[in-house]
Parts: structure tokens; sequence; C-alpha cells
């Protein structure tokens, strides 16, 4: 009986120790969380304008476009999920364009896109905001050289991927070596912001 005494004892003061430490670890995340939550929100934010002006440098100020996910529902259908937002473009008070940024799946999880278009809707810029594809595969999504595919494009067609070496069409995106899956999900943020872009450019001031 006394030994069974004495492990309870043990077993009780285990427990209100592992408490204690639990409780002092979840104040410190909490302490740490309230001292960074504003500062990543604002680098999230500065990281968003700047991905908009590298996409459409015409552009000096930004608007948001408020009904975005309404919008994405009727432009873009089953893949209206992937639109994040949508901004106008404008130079001294003169509408020059809008920046589209969606999230298509690649093979590492989402791939943040944002695109650029002009008023005449042709392609102004494409950038990756973030990936998780993999190193020297579908992250190479970043370079130049395949990113130069997406510019000057027309938001009225349909784009396709095709295999690295075999593109023999305007309307073809020339897929990342060994990066299917990755050039895929690009070429459809492609086509879903040129939706988005079609729907929102009419009427527009």
């Amino acid at each position: 009986m006394k030994k069974d005494s004495l492990d309870v004892k043990h077993v009780i003061h285990v427990a209100l120790v592992l408490l204690i430490i639990s409780a002092v670890a979840a104040a410190l995340l909490g302490f740490t969380n309230s001292i960074t939550k504003a500062k990543i929100a604002q680098q999230e934010k500065q990281t968003n304008i700047e991905a908009r002006q590298k996409v459409l440098k015409k552009a000096d100020k930004f608007t948001e476009i408020k009904n975005i996910k309404a919008v994405a529902k009727k432009a873009a259908k089953s893949n209206s999920g992937i639109v994040n937002e949508a901004y106008k473009g404008y130079k001294n008070g003169q509408l020059v364009g809008y920046t589209v940024k969606v999230s298509p799946k690649g093979y590492g999880g989402e791939v943040e896109l944002l695109f650029g278009y002009d008023t005449s809707g042709k392609t102004t810029g494409i950038t990756v905001i973030s990936n998780s594809e993999t190193a020297g595969l579908g992250a190479r999504c970043v370079e130049p050289s395949f990113q130069k595919q997406f510019y000057g494009l027309s938001a009225n067609n349909t784009y396709t991927v095709a295999k690295h070496g075999s593109k023999s069409s305007p309307t073809q995106i020339e897929a990342l070596a060994g990066a299917t899956i990755t050039s895929r999900a690009v070429t459809l943020g492609l086509n879903t912001s040129d939706q988005v872009y079609k729907v929102i450019s009419k009427g527009a001031k």
C-alpha cells in the first residue's frame, strides 16, 4: 500500500511539472506571436506591393478590386478557388492595367503567382511570390528563361503545355525539363488569370 501511495504522488508531481512547462511554453509562444505578427503582416504587404509594381511597371498606384471571389466564380468557374486577389493599376490617375494573383497547385504545394496586364489584354509580367517546388526542377519556375514565355500573351487565348523542346505553337508554354506538373500549374494560373482579367476589365475606368 505504501509503495502504491508513493507512485501516485510521483505521477501527480510529474503531471504538475509537465502542466507548468506546457503553460510556460504556450505563454512564450503567444508572446512571440504577438511581437512578430504585425511585422510579418507588414512584410507580406510590402512583398505584394513590390510584386504588383514588378508585373505592371507603368502603374504608380493600385486599388484592390473588392468582390474578387464573386468575380472569380463568374469568370473561372471550377478554377475560381485558386484566385486570391486582383488590383487595378493607375499612372497619374489613368488606368494602365491590372494584376491578378492566383495559387494553383504544383508538385510540392501551392504556387503563388502574380500576373500583370495592360489595358489591351496583353500580359505585362509574371512573378512567383512563393512556391514549395522541388529544387532544380519545379523551383526553376522563378527563372527568367522560363518566365519570358509569359510576356506579351493575349488574354483571349487558352494556353497549353508542350513538353520541353517540343513547342510548336504560340499558344503553347514550353515545360521546364523534368517539371511538367509545375509547368502545368503556372499555365493554369495564366489561363485562370486571363479569365478574371476579361471580366474585371469590362467597362473599367
